[in-house]
């Protein structure tokens, strides 16, 4: 164990030395070192360890105090959240813009592009296995994924329905088909009539993978049915409470049963200062 030791000159000439303790929790406040007869003024399960501190140095002379103060525990809901926190988020600092709908065949791949859009249609349909990495989209619909291994990297979707849309920011569709979709570090942000940040359902077997996704408005954050998906699994997934007009989340049941929740590590809600996402209290899972 290190200590950090400040040494303070008082006037009545003692020295108090000051430690902070940055490896483990000292639950004894003070120590003090043995008198010149060796015996003990104040114990510790720690006073073995500062025997040296207590031999040469400031702590040398009897009735010098040693105060251990634990140091603070960082709150890990408090760390960086690695997703995209607005359309102009600076990892999109060097996308090409574009208006036009893109339809990818299978095993294509889609890298920093912008697209603004108002067609009602899905703005990127993935026929197939595709990558999107550092995509951002506004638009009445967003992303469409037919089967295959579908991977999305920091990409940034606001849906905003319009009249009698039922906008998605990601919808798996394809009855019978499967494949694995995997989000990371990204954000649905939904607005207007819609369904849901991201909506699986009719018989579509995929499995369903998401790890730093931010979910905000709409009628639910993510929604899959018993039919909409074989599992799902959530790692460091936050949903801005309050945003969503009926739940964050719904795993509808389909004859009696539910989607596998295969993990559920780290899911919290989560509140805008300003600008600034904060992340609170975890929800349990369900």
């Amino acid at each position: 164990m290190r200590y950090l030791m400040t040494l303070l000159l008082l006037q009545i000439g003692l020295v108090i030395v000051q430690a902070t303790v940055t490896s483990r929790r000292i639950e004894s406040a003070e120590l003090t070192c043995p008198d010149s007869a060796g015996a003990v003024l104040s114990s510790g399960s720690q006073a073995d360890g500062l025997r040296e501190a207590c031999r040469s140095g400031p702590l040398a002379a009897p009735g010098k105090e040693l105060v251990i103060v634990p140091a603070a525990v960082p709150d890990p809901a408090a760390n960086w959240t690695g997703v995209p926190l607005g359309f102009n988020d600076p990892v999109y600092a060097n996308v090409a813009s574009g208006t036009r709908r893109i339809a990818l065949s299978p095993d294509s791949s889609l890298t920093d592009v912008s697209i603004v859009e108002n067609s009602g249609e899905p703005t990127i349909t993935c026929d197939g296995s595709c990558n999107l990495t550092r995509v951002r989209i506004h638009s009445r619909e967003g992303v469409r994924c037919i089967s295959g291994d579908i991977k999305l990297t920091w990409v940034y979707i606001a849906a905003t329905g319009v009249g009698d849309d039922h906008a998605d920011g990601l919808q798996c569709y394809s009855p019978g088909s499967t494949g694995t979709v995997t989000i990371k570090n990204s954000t649905f942000k939904l607005a207007g009539a819609t369904t849901a940040g991201y909506w699986s359902a009719d018989n579509w077997r995929g499995s369903h993978v998401f790890e730093n996704v931010l979910f905000e408005g709409g009628n639910h954050g993510l929604r899959i049915p018993a039919d909409g998906g074989s599992s799902v699994s959530l790692k460091n997934v936050y949903f801005v409470r309050g945003s969503f007009r009926y739940s964050a989340f719904l795993f509808d049941a389909v004859n009696g049963r539910r989607i596998n929740i295969a993990q559920w590590e780290n899911v919290r809600w989560a509140s805008w200062q300003g600008d600034k996402l904060v992340l609170g209290q975890p929800i349990p899972r369900p």
